[in-house]
C-alpha cells in the first residue's frame, strides 16, 4: 500500500496544528504582555523591574514550553485504534498500514474465480495485484497451490465465457496460500463478469463477510492473528454513501457475531488504505467497537 496518502494526511494535519499552536502562543503572548504592561504601569520601579525579570526568566518559559509540547502530542494525528473485548479477550486493531507487511494470516479479497492474471483480469494497483507482484519478485509460483486447493471445492457455477478461470465459487470462499513461510488467504469477494468487470451488491457484501469469518474459524485455516484490508472501497456497484467507516463497522459487527460462537482469531487487524485515513475517527473507534460487538447481526 502506498504511503503517500498517509503522508499527505499527516502533513496537512500538522500544518493545521502548527498554525493553531503559533496562533495560540501569539495570542497568549499578547495577553501576557498586556497584563505585565498594565501591572508595571502601577507598580513602583523596583517591583516593576522584578516583575519583568520573572516574566522573562526560564522558570516562567519552561511551563509554556511544556504546554506547547503537550498540545502537540494531544493533537498528533491518530492512525491507529485498539479495542480489547473483555468478554472474549479478543483484540481488534484498526490501523493505517500495509497489509502485506503484517505478521499473521493476511486475507486478500479477490474475484470469485480466484484468477491470478495481472493486467487483463487483476488490476496491478489493487491489493490482489500488489500481492501477485510480490510473489513474482520473490520468484514464487502460486498457481499450483491454487489449483490443488480448488480441486477440493465444488464450484458454485461454471461459465466458459469468463476471461480466465471458468469455475466460480461462492462469495466468502477461502483459498489458503503460503509464500516463503508466510500464511495468506484469498477470499472470493466479487463476481467476475465475462467482460472483465466485477460486481457485488450491498447484501452480497454482508453475506460475504459472514461466510468469510465462518470459514476463517475452520481449524486448518484459523490463526491467532488475522489481517484484512477494508473491503469494498472503489467498487461502483456499492452505494456512494456506503462509507469507509460503514464498511469497517460491518466487518467488525459480523466478525463478533461469529466470534461469539467460534474462534476466528485472537487478534483482528483491519488495515486502512492511506487514501482513506482522513475518513476515520480513530479516537472514537474503541467506543464504537464496544458498541458494535454487542449488536445483533444485520
Amino acid at each position: 500500500m502506498r504511503s503517500t496518502g498517509k503522508k499527505n494526511y499527516v502533513i496537512q494535519h500538522l500544518k493545521r496544528l502548527i498554525w493553531r499552536t503559533v496562533r495560540d502562543i501569539f495570542s497568549w503572548t499578547v495577553v501576557l504582555i498586556t497584563i505585565i504592561g498594565s501591572l508595571v504601569a502601577f507598580l513602583p520601579d523596583e517591583s516593576a523591574e522584578w516583575l519583568k525579570a520573572i516574566a522573562l526568566s526560564w522558570p516562567t518559559l519552561i511551563p509554556i514550553g511544556i504546554i506547547v509540547i503537550t498540545a502537540v502530542l494531544v493533537e498528533w494525528p491518530r492512525t491507529r485504534a485498539v479495542y480489547i473485548d473483555k468478554q472474549s479477550d479478543i483484540r481488534v486493531i484498526i490501523e493505517c498500514c500495509d497489509l502485506l507487511q503484517q505478521k499473521g494470516l493476511k486475507v486478500i479479497h479477490t474475484v470469485d474465480t480466484f484468477d491470478s492474471e495481472l493486467e487483463r483480469i487483476i488490476t496491478p494497483r489493487s491489493l490482489h495485484g500488489a500481492f501477485l507482484q510480490q510473489c513474482k519478485k520473490l520468484g514464487v509460483d502460486i498457481e499450483p497451490q491454487i489449483d490443488n486447493y480448488l480441486q477440493q471445492l465444488t464450484p458454485a457455477k461454471t461459465n466458459d465465457a469468463l476471461p480466465g478461470r471458468t469455475n466460480r465459487y461462492g462469495l466468502g470462499t477461502l483459498c489458503p496460500l503460503e509464500v516463503k513461510g508466510e500464511p495468506y488467504c484469498w477470499v472470493a469477494f466479487t463476481h467476475l463478469q465475462a467482460n472483465g468487470t466485477i460486481t457485488i451488491t450491498q447484501k452480497q457484501y454482508i453475506d460475504c463477510l459472514k461466510t468469510m469469518w465462518r470459514n476463517l474459524s475452520e481449524p486448518r485455516i484459523r490463526r491467532d492473528v488475522v489481517n484484512v484490508a477494508v473491503m469494498g472501497n472503489h467498487l461502483v456497484d456499492l452505494p456512494a454513501e456506503f462509507s469507509t467507516e460503514q464498511k469497517i463497522d460491518l466487518m467488525i459487527q459480523t466478525f463478533f457475531a461469529e466470534a461469539r460462537t467460534k474462534t476466528c482469531c485472537r487478534t483482528l487487524r483491519i488495515c486502512v488504505h492511506p487514501d482513506n485515513v482522513s475518513e476515520i475517527d480513530f479516537d472514537a473507534y474503541p467506543t464504537i467497537i464496544a458498541h458494535l460487538a454487542k449488536r445483533p447481526v444485520i
